[in-house]
C-alpha cells in the first residue's frame, strides 16, 4: 500500500466531496439506494466519466477509510475467526468493508461544514497511523 501525503489526502477527499455533492445534485428528489453497489450502478449509467472518475478517488483514499462496525458485527466477526471458519470470516470481512464504504459515500454526502470537517480529521488520523506502521 502506498502511502499518500497529508495535502495529497485531503485534496482527494475535497474532490471526492465536490463529485458526490454534484451527484446528489443530480439525484432525483425520491430516489433512494439500499447499497453502494445500487449507487455505483446509477451513477455508471447516468454519468459514466465521473462515475470513473468516483472509483478511481475511492481506490485511492480506500485504505484511509474509516472501517465502520457494529457489536453484532464484531461478534460475528469473532466467531467465525474463533471456530476457524475462514471462509465465513472473508466473507464477512469482504460485507463489513462493502458496508463501511457505503456509509462512508453517504457520510460525505451528507455531511454538514462541522461534520466534513470530522471526517477529514479521522482519515488524516487514520493516515497517520498507517505511515507509522510502515
Amino acid at each position: 500500500m502506498k502511502i499518500i501525503s497529508d495535502r495529497s489526502l485531503v485534496c482527494f477527499l475535497s474532490d471526492l466531496r465536490g463529485l458526490l455533492l454534484y451527484f446528489k445534485g443530480q439525484i432525483p428528489y425520491n430516489m433512494f439506494f439500499i447499497s453502494l453497489d445500487s449507487f455505483y450502478f446509477y451513477m455508471r449509467l447516468a454519468f459514466p466519466r465521473q462515475s470513473r472518475e468516483l472509483a478511481n478517488l475511492m481506490e485511492i483514499i480506500e485504505p484511509f477509510v474509516p472501517l465502520i462496525i457494529s457489536p453484532q458485527n464484531l461478534e460475528d466477526v469473532m466467531a467465525a475467526y474463533d471456530n476457524g471458519q475462514t471462509e465465513e470470516l472473508a466473507a464477512l470481512e469482504a460485507m463489513l468493508a462493502q458496508r463501511s464504504r457505503f456509509v462512508f459515500v453517504n457520510s460525505v454526502m451528507q455531511a454538514n461544514m462541522p461534520d466534513w470537517e470530522n471526517i477529514i480529521g479521522i482519515c488524516r488520523q487514520i493516515r497517520q497511523l498507517k505511515e507509522r506502521e510502515v
